[in-house]
């Protein structure tokens, strides 16, 4: 029969992924997931220019006139 030391029984039960520690690195995985996505597509996405609407305005919900 085997018997383990209080050293190797924490360094056991230490190694065992429980329920909580999973929860977290999902969480943090899928945020940096999300943040790594939004990053691309802001700064992957192509420019387009402003239309030129006559106005001397700058704002983009002046109507036409």
């Amino acid at each position: 029969m085997t018997t383990l030391t209080p050293n190797a029984a924490r360094k056991s039960r230490l190694k065992r992924p429980n329920l909580e520690r999973q929860a977290i690195l999902f969480t943090i995985g899928l945020y940096l997931f999300i943040c790594t996505g939004l990053l691309i597509v802001h700064y992957g996405a192509p420019r387009t220019p402003a239309k030129d609407t006559g106005s001397s305005s700058v704002s983009p919900f002046n109507p036409r006139h």
